[in-house]
């Protein structure tokens, strides 16, 4: 069976973006194949993501332990993440990849310096992304505490 829906997205004046679905599942509808083809691709591109950002694919141990153990860590990271940017990105970013937000956030010049007992971080002052960083630093400090005394 060959399922064809049109999305109806007009690439050009006179051009139209199709999407076809082949498939021999005939007692589903068109809409409803197209639906779930559409979640199983957003699946895909999660996996992707975390074998490519979190490197999940990653076992490069002998010892099952070991590669469980990163597996699971990478979870976890891919975990907090995600509730990052659910809970403290703008939602024009929610949908940043990784590497993206690595590259944006996570990746700055600086130094460690100590001084009067305590360690103070010294960032680059000329990183082109730093109203991003103090943006989502203000929305860290809004989000109230989940435990309470």
């Amino acid at each position: 069976m060959l399922s064809k829906l049109s999305t109806g997205k007009s690439i050009e004046p006179l051009f139209f973006e199709r999407q076809y679905v082949v498939t021999n599942m005939t007692e589903a509808g068109v809409k409803l194949l197209y639906l779930a083809y559409q979640k199983r691709g957003a699946m895909e591109n999660l996996i992707k993501e975390s074998k490519a950002g979190f490197f999940m694919d990653k076992t490069n141990s002998h010892s099952f332990t070991a590669n469980a153990a990163r597996a699971t860590i990478s979870g976890i990271a891919y975990n907090l993440i995600a509730l990052m940017k659910l809970m403290a990105l703008p939602k024009e970013q929610r949908n940043t990849t990784i590497s993206t937000l690595r590259f944006q956030i996570f990746h700055v010049a600086g130094k460690l310096a100590r001084h009067a007992g305590k360690i103070i971080i010294h960032l680059a002052q000329s990183n082109v992304f730093s109203q991003q960083i103090e943006a989502l630093l203000a929305n860290i400090h809004t989000l109230s505490p989940l435990v309470t005394n």
